[in-house]
């Protein structure tokens, strides 16, 4: 059974959005990264956003969670205008955002969670042993790099806050392309944690698999440079023409 199944229908009109954008800009220079965008979800919603490179998916969700300011426009979460909440308050307001980071030391703070990540990622530079285990203050390159992932995923303010803090049950996860460089049993078994762990949460999807997308998606939103293309079901938008040339080859 999908996400999609497991979920009853709902009225489309917003009414009772747990998340609403409204008339969302964002520039960089003269650039729109996003163009007046509104999307309404409703609470435990499975909802998809597609589209190609360049089309906005990661800017639209860096205004959701505060990790970037927003141009114009708005984001209301359960009914409170969060437009200028920094990203810590809006975790513990009830929304969470997966980077894909599966392992996570509640005992350790935010700061060195990302750090060992990092340390990680150096071992064949480093030697694995060393990498792990040498003294973190002889590590200027990824003390650098971990500040700069903080800053960029908007976890900067909650950097020394011990993991398991932040560690909630939230009313609302956006998850960022969660099975990018997986293998097809990897991929399952987060599809499987998706459908059985979450089913009961409101979550928002960016995600390249259109396969994945039409089969777990209640509602599924296209953007094109910045803007919202066409706005429907799986199966409205896989009958969507300006969708099915641009997006997904002609399906039918």
């Amino acid at each position: 059974m999908s996400a999609g199944d497991a979920r009853s229908d709902r009225d489309s009109d917003g009414s009772e959005a747990i998340l609403r954008t409204d008339g969302l800009l964002k520039e960089f220079g003269n650039f729109a990264a996003i163009d007046d965008v509104s999307i309404a979800v409703e609470p435990g919603e499975f909802r998809s956003v597609i589209g190609p490179n360049g089309a906005g998916k990661t800017t639209l969700f860096n205004l959701i969670s505060g990790a970037l300011s927003v141009t114009e426009g708005t984001v209301t979460f359960q009914g409170e205008d969060i437009t200028n909440l920094p990203p810590e308050q809006r975790i513990r307001r009830g929304m969470a955002r997966s980077f894909q980071i599966s392992n996570i030391f509640g005992g350790l703070t935010v700061r060195e969670n990302v750090r060992l990540a990092a340390q990680a990622l150096h071992r064949e530079e480093y030697g694995l042993r060393e990498a792990l285990f040498r003294p973190t203050d002889r590590y200027d390159g990824i003390n650098d790099d971990t500040d700069r992932i903080l800053d960029r995923i908007g976890l900067a303010g909650v950097a020394e806050e011990t993991a398991a803090v932040l560690a909630t049950e939230p009313e609302l996860v956006l998850f960022d392309e969660p099975t990018a460089g997986m293998g097809p049993e990897e991929t399952q078994n987060t599809i499987d944690l998706i459908e059985e762990v979450l089913v009961d949460q409101t979550l928002i999807l960016v995600e390249h698999d259109i396969e994945l997308v039409m089969d777990l998606s209640d509602r599924i939103t296209v953007l094109h440079r910045g803007e919202v293309l066409s706005e429907g079901t799986p199966e409205e938008i896989a009958e969507d023409e300006a969708v099915r040339d641009a997006y997904l080859g002609g399906m039918t």
